[in-house]
């Protein structure tokens, strides 16, 4: 350091250093270390680089819930603390900025949508509901914010399983626009379809280039038109690649998840063979696959179909799977390896919930975490803090004003 101090150091260099500190909370310690590291964050510098934080999960509230439960797995540290205002029964009814770094919670009064701000307890209000989706709240409708800022909406409910029948509500508010677009759909198994049983891990949704995108089984994909109402005419079914066949001698399970990367919406199915041996052993075997969505218009028709993707192609991302939405992260920004899924699986009937990581490249899933005590849920949300650095001219506007105030 040639006899310099640490404080001394050049802001475009405290930048740069900045730039690489990917946990939330080191971030926040690094500009609190002195005046000179702080004030290297403000925006009325000549340049500010953006930083990549590690997401962490936010855990599924429920009726009884007082505090918000948070989890770096990456870092072992967790978060409990109470937001500015109690948590509402909706509270679990997330709603999340497609890159994960926003989430409220929705509410619903008379027809009143808000969203609400966990973290400051702001809020905005939303347009009225139409009358014709009076109680919808009572189906925890949840939602994604895409990047164009439309609002999707969202929620299923599955009938009796000898019905085979699943009912899907969704509500679209696009940017500009005033009313909502609401959507609705019973989706029954085609005739000669055997064993089709909806599972909730199994129902994946999202909002892409105009259309829906909805599964309520993994081998059953339907793109739905926007325009809304009940009628199904314009609707089509996604030829499916060929799936893995059921190994398992006991049962299986899917999970599916749904982003968008790099323009490509990409379908992650997590399979899932639970077995058991004569001992009464039970082992749960993990695989998955990601699928790309083609489409191919003409004037005559359109042609959708998931094919496989080539996994060498995502060996440089991170995917974060969850709800309401799943995420993906350019590694190089986190200092990690790419090439990795990461999500939230809930080992029954012990209820023992943990994150796996499974590595698309060599095909393989490893246990990463243990949750603490009371993550009992496997519909976590991942989600990307984004720190607040107050400029030193508002701290020293706040200093004098309270000293002023004495």
């Amino acid at each position: 350091m040639d006899g310099r101090r640490w404080s001394d150091l050049p802001a475009d260099v405290l930048r740069e250093i900045s730039s690489h500190v990917c946990a939330a909370v080191d971030f926040v310690y690094f500009h609190a270390v002195c005046k000179p590291w702080r004030s290297s964050r403000d925006p009325l510098s000549k340049r500010t680089i953006t930083t990549q934080f590690l997401p962490w999960l936010l855990a599924a509230a429920d009726k009884e819930s007082t505090n918000l439960r948070f989890r770096c797995i990456f870092s072992e540290s967790s978060y409990h603390g109470k937001p500015p205002m109690p948590l509402a029964a909706a509270a679990r009814n997330w709603v999340s900025n497609a890159d994960g770094t926003e989430v409220r919670y929705l509410t619903v009064e008379d027809l009143c949508p808000t969203l609400h701000d966990p973290f400051t307890g702001e809020f905005s209000r939303l347009p009225d509901f139409p009358e014709d989706v009076r109680g919808w709240e009572e189906e925890n409708p949840r939602g994604v914010i895409y990047s164009d800022r439309t609002i999707f909406l969202y929620s299923i409910r599955y009938h009796n399983d000898d019905d085979h029948r699943a009912r899907f509500r969704a509500a679209l508010l696009r940017p500009g626009s005033d009313k909502w677009t609401v959507i609705e759909r019973t989706l029954q198994a085609p005739s000669g379809t055997k064993n089709f049983i909806p599972r909730y891990g199994e129902f994946c949704t999202a909002y892409h280039s105009g259309k829906i995108m909805l599964t309520v089984k993994a081998t059953l994909w339907h793109m739905i038109r926007s325009e809304g109402g009940h009628e199904a005419g314009g609707d089509l079914l996604v030829k499916m690649p060929p799936l893995p066949r059921w190994t398992s001698e006991y049962y299986s399970r899917k999970y599916s998840y749904v982003l968008e990367s790099r323009g490509e919406l990409l379908w992650a199915s997590v399979k899932i063979d639970i077995c058991s041996d004569w001992h009464g052993v039970v082992t749960h075997e993990l695989s998955m696959t990601v699928y790309v969505l083609q489409v191919e218009a003409s004037a005559q028709e359109m042609k959708t179909r998931w094919v496989e993707k080539d996994v060498r192609s995502v060996a440089d991302r991170l995917l974060f799977l969850g709800t309401p939405c799943s995420f993906a992260v350019d590694a190089s920004r986190l200092g990690r390896h790419g090439g990795c899924a990461y999500f939230v699986y809930c080992r029954k009937p012990c209820d023992k919930v943990g994150v796996f990581s499974y590595n698309l490249l060599s095909d393989k899933a490893t246990f990463f975490e243990r949750l603490p005590q009371g993550w009992n849920d496997e519909r976590c949300t991942w989600h990307v803090l984004q720190p607040t650095v107050s400029p030193i001219q508002l701290l020293e506007q706040d200093i004098n004003f309270t000293i002023g105030s004495t």
